[in-house]
């Protein structure tokens, strides 16, 4: 990381309020999505939920702290997330791959978002209900708060101008 690049009118810490309502919106909109595709099942099991849960899980807490929170200014601090902290306790700082960190939030945030708005509308088209249609009004809802949070953070954000996913270059 060239420090040089760091934008310094940027956050230093983000508050723990702040961290915990943003992983609180985080952590609801993974969880709205999961249960409102819960219906959907194999064999009577919700396998599509259970592997949204996994790849999720998987790519939020590891995959992207490696490749993205251990290269970032924020490394052992709290960014609005707070994530910084968590790769902190997970990684070396600098062990992972910006470039493929990019990618792979892309994928993981597109995922998050496109899946379960895919799986929610196709059951509801096949079984129309009022509590379908809800939580799928409450997870667009939390999705497009999400979003609007994202760019608010990457304005803060001391990397916006060197972070593959900021959305405030």
């Amino acid at each position: 990381m060239k420090k040089e690049l760091l934008d310094p009118n940027g956050i230093k810490n983000a508050s723990l309020s702040y961290v915990l309502l943003e992983n609180g919106l985080i952590f609801a909109n993974i969880l709205i999505g999961s249960f409102g595709m819960s219906p959907l099942k194999l064999m009577n099991i919700p396998l599509i939920s259970i592997l949204y849960l996994l790849f999720v899980f998987y790519m939020l807490v590891f995959a992207l702290r490696k490749h993205l929170c251990t290269q970032c200014y924020y490394y052992d601090k709290s960014c609005h997330c707070g994530w910084g902290k968590l790769a902190s306790k997970l990684y070396k700082p600098n062990t992972g791959n910006q470039k493929l960190g990019g990618f792979l939030a892309a994928i993981t945030w597109s995922s998050l978002m496109v899946i379960p708005l895919v799986v929610m509308g196709f059951l509801l088209y096949q079984d129309f209900s009022n509590s379908r249609f809800l939580l799928l009004i409450a997870f667009v809802v939390i999705t497009i708060g999400n979003n609007i949070l994202h760019v608010k953070d990457c304005r803060e954000c001391k990397m916006r101008y060197i972070c593959p996913g900021s959305a405030a270059k």
